[in-house]
């Protein structure tokens, strides 16, 4: 079982996410794909933030 996540390393890519899972709450997923597809968001973390919440790293 997979239990550390790697150091993230791309700080701006972490905050358009983090906005994205607002937009989601707010607004809806659609919406928060649009959004972070518009900010070249790569589409398997958009997949995996939006479908499986569980998998969102821990701050």
């Amino acid at each position: 079982m997979y239990t550390q996540q790697p150091t993230r390393s791309n700080h701006l890519l972490a905050r358009c996410v983090e906005e994205g899972i607002s937009i989601d709450s707010k607004a809806g997923a659609a919406n928060a794909w649009v959004f972070m597809l518009h900010k070249a968001v790569p589409t398997g973390v958009i997949t995996r933030v939006l479908a499986y919440p569980e998998m969102r790293r821990r701050n």
